[in-house]
């Protein structure tokens, strides 16, 4: 087993195995170097164990300890949760050191199967091995799908080819230094008296799982308590600068056996890295610009996490979208709105160090471009134009340019002779405001910042002259209107003449009898009964 404890800094267990035989044909047990870098932890202790997690829900247990030592037969006993029916063990020959692993016996099922509850079972496994003689490593699985559960021992057989081991072999660890690490390694030697263990050890600088240059010996500060020797891992003393180097050791017994060796990365990571953002500082509405970070952490090999962050003229925050990301260290980013931009850089390398970075550039106002044309052909500023056709022409400025966001909110509005006649709208008729002669117009396009383009021209519609079917509908109306007016006027004096007559009919005082020559006309007053002459009440008598 390994302990790595770190009481400043983080320590890491990025694999863990216990030896299997799809490691045999290996000199010795090296483990590859995979460095993996993990950016969400605080500053804690850690204790980093080696061997394999067991499921919460089956377990397989082997009672006995590493380091047993067996003359004629193995006999092995433990529990499982798993069934037994298909249990199998391989026992391994883990050599010298100097030699390959050999397997020296395997076999299906336990010796004897006892159920102690559901889904609990206590099991014996009894394997000869007169003849053998050997350091070895003796495997038990219990299938559990495409998951068995597998345990390991270090057994000594005979008397013969035994040595020192390092426990739990085959894995891999990397460990954060910043400050002194402490290491602890559990081992076992054969006999019964250990006269404990002495640590040797290398280390090179291997940033790709390779050594750049010969491993280099160190000495370690190192005590042993029986069965487990502690060393400590100072980057100081040891003269090591940032970088990630590969750390190998084994343990020598007091019979100078050498155990198997293992393998070690290192990240020391003590420097905050130096962080730098490289971009315009100016740029208008719309254009591409192009963003990138160089981060130097000062050692090869070196990884960071790098998160990118937005800050737009409108005061909105957010992160790059997938488009505007091309890697971890670079952007590009097209910027629609007018205004200052800043872009901030978080980075935190291995070691856990933070550094914030900014960047900032200015967008101008892409200012629009008015277009006129008339019929099709272009207007120019100043210039003087007369339609072909007095009653059918349009002038369009639909050909108006500015970026592709301001393009929906332009403006437009036209003047005649200095007044806003017609807005919103990209084209003017004589339906939209009648133009005859000559007339001074501007056209004004306006963008979303309020910044305008002009045209200013002048616009000459002829009056047309009155043709022949003009004349004819003109003719008609003045005969119309004159017969109108003739109705009209004999109305009037017929109602006059009615009310002359009417007029002449009412008595007067003194009148009399009256004839004219013609005997045409003939006014008679009589006095008869009903007449109001004969009305005694006007002869003074009451």
């Amino acid at each position: 087993m390994i302990n790595v404890v770190n009481n400043n800094h983080i320590a890491l267990n990025l694999m863990s195995y216990s030896v299997a035989p799809v490691f045999m044909g290996v000199g010795r047990s090296i483990a590859a170097c995979l460095v993996c870098l993990i950016f969400c932890t605080l500053p804690l202790t850690v204790s980093v164990f080696a061997h394999h997690i067991d499921e919460e829900n089956y377990n397989l247990f082997i009672f006995q300890e590493d380091g047993s030592i067996f003359s004629e037969n193995i006999s092995l006993n433990g529990t499982t949760t798993l069934p037994p029916s298909e249990a199998t063990w391989e026992l391994w020959n883990v050599g010298d050191g100097n030699s390959n692993w050999n397997m020296e016996a395997s076999g299906s099922h336990f010796s004897s199967v006892v159920p102690v509850s559901d889904n609990l079972w206590n099991w014996t496994l009894e394997i000869n091995v007169t003849e053998i003689e050997c350091t070895c490593l003796l495997t038990i699985s219990v299938p559990n799908g495409l998951d068995p559960m597998t345990k390991s021992i270090i057994v000594y057989l005979g008397e013969i080819g035994h040595r020192p081991m390092i426990l739990d072999i085959e894995y891999t660890t990397t460990i954060v230094v910043e400050e002194p690490v402490t290491i602890e390694i559990d081992y076992v030697v054969p006999g019964i008296n250990n006269a404990g263990v002495t640590v040797f050890a290398t280390v090179c600088e291997a940033p790709h799982t390779v050594c750049l240059e010969e491993p280099s010996p160190i000495t370690l500060n190192q005590t042993d308590h029986n069965g487990t020797v502690i060393i400590t891992l100072n980057n100081i003393e040891l003269n090591l600068a940032d970088g990630i180097y590969q750390f190998e050791y084994f343990v020598k017994d007091a019979l100078l056996l050498n155990s198997n060796s293992e393998t070690i990365a290192i990240v020391i990571d003590t420097q905050e890295p130096i962080v730098s953002i490289n971009g315009p500082e100016n740029a208008i509405e719309s254009q591409t610009i192009y963003i990138s970070a160089t981060v130097d952490d000062g050692y090869s090999g070196s990884s960071e996490n790098l998160v990118w962050t937005i800050y737009s003229p409108d005061g909105k925050v957010r992160s790059p979208t997938t488009e505007e990301r091309q890697d971890d260290y670079s952007l590009n980013i097209i910027p629609l709105i007018s205004g200052d931009w800043t872009i901030e850089l978080l980075v935190r390398d291995v070691g856990g160090h933070f550094v914030n970075t900014y960047h900032s550039f200015s967008i101008a106002n892409n200012d629009p471009q008015a277009y006129l044309t008339l019929d099709g052909f272009e207007v120019a500023n100043g210039s003087s134009i007369t339609p072909a056709n007095a009653n059918d022409w349009i002038l369009d400025c639909s050909g108006s340019t500015d970026t592709i966001d301001d393009m929906e909110t332009l403006q437009y509005v036209w003047y005649v002779e200095g007044k806003a006649r017609v807005s919103g709208k990209e084209n003017f008729t004589q339906d939209d405001f009648v133009i005859i002669g000559q007339q001074q117009m501007m056209l004004v396009v306006t963008d979303d910042d309020g910044v305008e383009s002009t045209i200013n021209f002048t616009l000459f519609v002829e009056e047309q002259p009155i043709t022949s079917n003009d004349s004819s509908i003109l003719l008609g109306i003045f005969v119309l209107a004159i017969i109108v007016s003739g109705i009209f006027a004999v109305q009037k004096f017929s109602k006059k003449s009615k009310d002359s007559k009417k007029s002449k009919n009412i008595p007067k005082w003194g009148e009399h009898k009256k004839t004219d020559d013609s005997q045409d006309e003939e006014l008679v007053i009589t006095n008869n009964e009903d007449s109001i002459w004969n009305d005694k009440s006007f002869d003074g008598k009451s």
